[in-house]
């Protein structure tokens, strides 16, 4: 696989929140910074950050400043083409009324990585446990494994 990956929200956002993870997200963003990675992540990666920011308490100027500095070296921000939007619409149609859905959000970071031949790399492991079987995951804790 070429030296791209995706990143889910959720992974970056542990730059700032303290969470049990936090040191395997700034392990991995390193590690992609050291090793030249692009990493490709959809649009709404913006909102959801400063989102995620806004309701921790941590101020949303400084995580726009983190993404704006990422995108200085490695984050390349898309929108979504014909083409990786009809993937998120399947990838939300897998899954089971009982378990549930993937969320067109999750799907669509995932989707991005298929039409890419990368990895996502999310710390949701329910997105993970419902799309495995797609490829083109892999859960934070496992990430070393990609790279």
């Amino acid at each position: 696989m070429p030296n791209k990956i995706v990143l889910d929200s959720c992974v970056f956002c542990k730059l700032f929140l303290q969470e049990n993870d936090r040191q395997q997200a700034i392990d991995l963003i390193t590690a992609l910074t050291e090793n030249n990675y692009d990493v490709i992540v959809p649009s709404l990666f913006l909102y959801e950050v400063l989102s995620i920011a806004k309701i921790s308490g941590f101020a949303t100027s400084k995580a726009y400043e983190l993404i704006v500095e990422f995108q200085k070296t490695q984050l390349q921000v898309v929108e979504l083409d014909k083409r990786c939007i009809e993937k998120t619409i399947e990838i939300c149609e897998t899954g089971h009324a009982k378990s549930g859905f993937p969320s067109f959000y999750d799907a669509s970071y995932h989707a991005l990585a298929i039409n890419n031949d990368c990895y996502f790399v999310t710390a949701d492991k329910r997105h993970f446990n419902k799309t495995l079987q797609l490829g083109n995951i892999v859960l934070l804790s496992d990430w070393e494994t990609v790279l």
